[in-house]
């Protein structure tokens, strides 16, 4: 962040380079790591194996959806086992150009106790509402979210994409 200037106002600041072909490099003064980015390889000049400007948005609705509901959580005392999200962009041909047409999110909360369901689930349901990216995207954006009791050894991380 490079400001804050009234209450609920904040400004974001990252830096694009370009490197060779389709290829970039993301910065931010106040973070350490880089992003590598290409134009993905679905399009004429694409790169595979690299992050795309649409992976990141789908990743910048997906983190912005786990921070809201940690954060939400937190308020409400609600303890959580495991967070884990998939989202699913689709892309179409609207006027002539293409965009983001559909989102799909696909949030799986994981509590240990069978009382927390209530609360986990109301949380979700601020989430949907308080999200920042969320709020920011023109796409229609479908909500998929299950509330589930862990069943799980602490430490439980899946990678699947399995919904």
């Amino acid at each position: 962040m490079i400001a804050k200037t009234d209450k609920h106002q904040y400004y974001f600041q990252v830096q694009l380079n370009w490197q060779e072909g389709r290829k970039g490099i993301l910065t931010a003064n106040d973070v350490k790591d880089v992003i590598r980015v290409a134009t993905p390889p679905e399009f004429s000049g694409g790169v595979p194996d690299m992050w795309s400007a649409e992976h990141l948005l789908l990743s910048a609705l997906s983190s912005s959806f786990m921070t809201t509901y940690l954060t939400i959580a937190e308020k409400e005392k609600l303890a959580i086992a495991h967070f884990e999200c998939s989202t699913i962009g689709q892309i179409g041909l609207v006027d002539e150009h293409l965009e983001f047409i559909n989102i799909n999110l696909f949030p799986k909360i994981y509590v240990d106790k069978q009382e927390d369901i209530v609360v986990a689930n109301e949380v979700l349901t601020k989430t949907y509402k308080q999200c920042i990216i969320a709020n920011s995207i023109k796409a229609h954006l479908i909500h998929h979210g299950q509330v589930l009791l862990n069943h799980h050894a602490v430490g439980y991380h899946s990678l699947s994409n399995a919904n």
